[in-house]
C-alpha cells in the first residue's frame, strides 16, 4: 500500500478529505505520534515513510476536521504510522515476489506450457485471486529510457492512485495487473449509451500509453485484455498479449494500442499458409494498382474503419462526399470490387491484410 492509497483510505474512513501535505519541523507538536495534531480547522497525522522525508521537513495527512475524538485520533495515528512503516519495506519484498512470477511465466511462455492454476509455489499467489486486467508493455529500439521496476512501479501507482503488481517478462516486457475496480465502472443502472467494458479498457490503455510515452522515449506497445482472476488462466492471459502486440505491429503498424477482439481477421489472416496467401492476392485484378496508390490506400483503410460509412468517412479525411464517391468508383474500375457491398468490401478487406502479411 502506497501512501496514495492510505490517503485514500483514510478519506473513506473518516468521511472527509484528507490531504498529503509537506509540513516543516516547527509545525509538529510533541505528541504528534501519539494523537496527531491539530489547528484552526484540520487535524494533522505525520507518516513514518523516511522515503517522503529530509533534515527539515516531513510529510503528514491532513484532514479537514479538528473535532475529532481523542481515541479516534490515536487510532489513526496508529495506523497510519504502522502502515507508512510498512509501504517503506513492502516495495523491495513486492518486487522479489513479482521477479519470481515473471521468471515463472517467462518459463512456461517459452516452453509452451499452460498450466490453469499457478503453483502455491508463487509467494504472490493469495493476492491473485481478485479480478484483474492484464495489460502487456513491450518497449523496444536502441533509444529507449524506460526506467527499471521502481520507476515503473511509481510512475503507475502515482497515475492510479492505487497499488499495481509491475511484473518484469523477458528484457524490456512489463505484465501489468490492475485491479478491475479501478478501470471499470460498476453499475448494473449502465445506460445503452454509455461506454461498454471493452470500450473502457482500450481507453484506459490509450491513457496508459500516452503516460508513459510522455515520460520515457522509444518505441512502445501495449495490449489489454478482459479481466481475469491471475491465479487462473495468466499464462494464456499473457500469450494472447503477446500475440495481439505481434499481429498488431504487422497489420497496423501505426497504432501502440492493441486489443485482442480486434484482432480475430488479422489472427485468422496470418494461420494462412503462404502459398495460399499469394494466390488469393493474385486472383483479385488491379490490386496491385490500388496498393501503390497511396491516396486510395488510406481511403480504403478508413472507410473500413468507420464501418463502410460513407458520410463517416467523407468527414473523417476531411474531402466532400461525392469525392469520396468518386475514389470508390474508380476502386471498382480497377478491381471489380464495389466495397460499398458487403460481400466486396469482405473480400477487399482480405486482400488488403493478406497483402501486408504476405510482404512481411
Amino acid at each position: 500500500m502506497n501512501v496514495q492509497e492510505i490517503r485514500s483510505r483514510l478519506e473513506r474512513i473518516v468521511d472527509r478529505p484528507v490531504e498529503l501535505i509537506r509540513v516543516r519541523e516547527s509545525q509538529k507538536a510533541n505528541n504528534i505520534l501519539s494523537t496527531g495534531w491539530t489547528d484552526a480547522d484540520s487535524t494533522w497525522f505525520f507518516t513514518a515513510d523516511p522515503e517522503l522525508a529530509d533534515r527539515e521537513e516531513q510529510w503528514a495527512f491532513r484532514i479537514l476536521d479538528n473535532s475529532l475524538e481523542l481515541a479516534t485520533r490515536e487510532l489513526i495515528a496508529l495506523l497510519v504510522l504502522m502502515a507508512t512503516s510498512e509501504a517503506v519495506s513492502r516495495p523491495q519484498e513486492e518486487e522479489s515476489e513479482v521477479q519470481q512470477l515473471g521468471r515463472w511465466l517467462g518459463e512456461k511462455l517459452e516452453r509452451d506450457e499452460s498450466p490453469q492454476e499457478l503453483p502455491d509455489t508463487l509467494l504472490l499467489k493469495s493476492r491473485l485471486f481478485t479480478e484483474m486486467i492484464p495489460f502487456l508493455l513491450i518497449c523496444e529500439g536502441a533509444q529507449n529510457t524506460l526506467g527499471g521496476y521502481e520507476e515503473l512501479h511509481q510512475l503507475l501507482s502515482t497515475f492510479l492512485e492505487r497499488d499495481v503488481l509491475v511484473v518484469p517478462l523477458h528484457g524490456r516486457e512489463w505484465l501489468l495487473l490492475v485491479d478491475r475496480l479501478d478501470v471499470l465502472e460498476v453499475s448494473e443502472d449502465r445506460g445503452e449509451e454509455e461506454e461498454s467494458d471493452r470500450e473502457l479498457l482500450e481507453a484506459f490503455g490509450m491513457g496508459l500509453y500516452e503516460l508513459i510515452a510522455s515520460e520515457w522515449t522509444g518505441i512502445f506497445n501495449l495490449s489489454v485484455s478482459d479481466p481475469l482472476q491471475p491465479a487462473h488462466g495468466l499464462v494464456r492471459a499473457v500469450r494472447l498479449l503477446r500475440e495481439s502486440v505481434f499481429l498488431g505491429k504487422s497489420f497496423h503498424v501505426t497504432r501502440n494500442v492493441h486489443l485482442p477482439w480486434d484482432l480475430g481477421l488479422e489472427r485468422l489472416v496470418y494461420s494462412i499458409p503462404g502459398a495460399q496467401r499469394e494466390r488469393f492476392i493474385e486472383e483479385v485484378e488491379g490490386l496491385d494498382v490500388v496498393l501503390e496508390d497511396g491516396e486510395v490506400l488510406t481511403t480504403l483503410e478508413t472507410f473500413f474503419q468507420m464501418n463502410c460509412n460513407v458520410s463517416e468517412t467523407a468527414k473523417r479525411l476531411y474531402i466532400h462526399r461525392n469525392t469520396l464517391i468518386y475514389r470508390l468508383d474508380k476502386i471498382k474500375q480497377e478491381t471489380g470490387l464495389d466495397v460499398r457491398n458487403f460481400a466486396d468490401a469482405v473480400l477487399m478487406k482480405l486482400s488488403l491484410l493478406l497483402d501486408k502479411v504476405t510482404k512481411d
